[in-house]
């Protein structure tokens, strides 16, 4: 089975109210990572490695910034005259507007789905930050002969609504699907990210509509003794954006050099969209030590165990550490800031000193002036 015979489906909007921080103006897929990334680069970029040349990115709401982002699809080889990039906002007459669900989301793009002529559609959430590869999860879908496949990690599963636990046997066949309630013990809880036979799916989301069943985790409940599903475990490193403190924890994850080599491995590159940025610029005081510095900086102060995202401004005398400061945001001479998320464009004037804590970090928002 070639991997190009797979669409791939992105929720861009997948536990945005995890995050309102964040999420307030963009979606969950466009809010920035790692100094140059957007969230939705990941499941996006592991998709294009895997060979998968058709991707529909399912909108809810706040996506200008996500189409700016992604624009045709082509910082991903995706700008084609066959296949390639679409982006699919609401649509289901005469209640267009927000999903209340997945299952409700899938239904309104169900033409795109059909038409697509793939056998199989891989169903991705852009909060969960992994290098999984989608080609070995369709080898293995095949060698099981299975009408669908489940990413699973074991750990102690993220603090979100209709997070699943599932029980598998020897064959890693799921014999059991239940919600989990309790968050307090490792167990093999879904990634979200789901390989399923095309046609399977159209009946599924058919059965959905019928039945009112807005979510997708209620089918899996529904039909686990009814269609060959297996689970596809996940041994690397990964993510689960569930709360702004867990996503200022995996950006400062970054900084070890094992997790970078883990989630960037040069032969599956992370794509994103690109910037023309002079170098960073280093004044005569500057100082800065296991940070990561995108291209246009500026620094004139101390940096230390920070992310600094393109155009970032350090003031001289100012002392900036454990912190992530998103695009343009300016830090004025002599201010200190310690365990702070600064988003796009905020300006920290002279002198002010802001601190939080490494497990309650204050978040800035856009554009604000302090």
């Amino acid at each position: 089975m070639a991997v190009n015979n797979v669409l791939g489906i992105i929720f861009s909007n997948a536990s945005d109210e995890a995050v309102p921080e964040l999420t307030s103006l963009r979606t969950m897929g466009s809010v920035p990572f790692a100094g140059r990334y957007r969230l939705i680069d990941f499941p996006l970029s592991n998709m294009v490695n895997a060979g998968i040349t058709k991707v529909g990115v399912i909108t809810n709401s706040n996506y200008r910034s996500l189409m700016d982002h992604i624009g045709n699809g082509n910082s991903w080889d995706l700008a084609r005259k066959r296949d390639g990039l679409t982006l699919l906002p609401p649509f289901s007459a005469p209640t267009a507007g927000i999903f209340s669900g997945k299952a409700e989301a899938l239904y309104g793009s169900i033409g795109f789905i059909s038409d697509s002529g793939k056998d199989y559609v891989l169903l991705a959430d852009c909060n969960i930050i992994s290098d999984l590869n989608y080609e070995e999860m369709l080898k293995f879908a095949v060698r099981k002969n299975a009408d669908m496949v489940i990413a699973t990690a074991n750990g102690l599963p993220p603090h979100l609504p209709n997070i699943m636990q599932y029980v598998a046997d020897e064959n890693d066949k799921i014999t059991e699907a239940k919600y989990i309630d309790y968050f307090s013990q490792a167990v093999d809880h879904s990634l979200r990210v789901m390989l399923v036979k095309r046609t399977l799916l159209e009946r599924l989301l058919h059965e959905a509509n019928a039945k009112r069943i807005p979510d997708i985790e209620e089918l899996i409940v529904r039909n686990v003794g009814n269609i060959n599903i297996y689970c596809y475990r996940h041994e690397g490193y990964v993510r689960v954006i569930e709360s702004i403190s867990s996503y200022y924890e995996a950006s400062l994850d970054l900084l070890n050099a094992d997790v970078r080599k883990a989630l960037f491995d040069p032969e599956r590159p992370v794509y994103t969209k690109t910037g023309d940025r002079t170098p960073a610029i280093y004044g005569i005081s500057a100082k800065a030590t296991n940070s990561l510095v995108a291209d246009g900086c500026k620094i004139e102060g101390e940096v230390e165990n920070c992310i600094l995202f393109r155009g970032v401004k350090i003031g001289k005398g100012a002392k900036v550490r454990n912190s992530i400061i998103m695009q343009d945001t300016v830090i004025g001479d002599n201010a200190t800031i310690d365990c702070i998320i600064a988003d796009k464009d905020v300006t920290v004037r002279k002198g002010k000193n802001l601190c939080g804590a490494p497990n309650y970090p204050v978040y800035i928002g856009k554009g604000i002036v302090i």
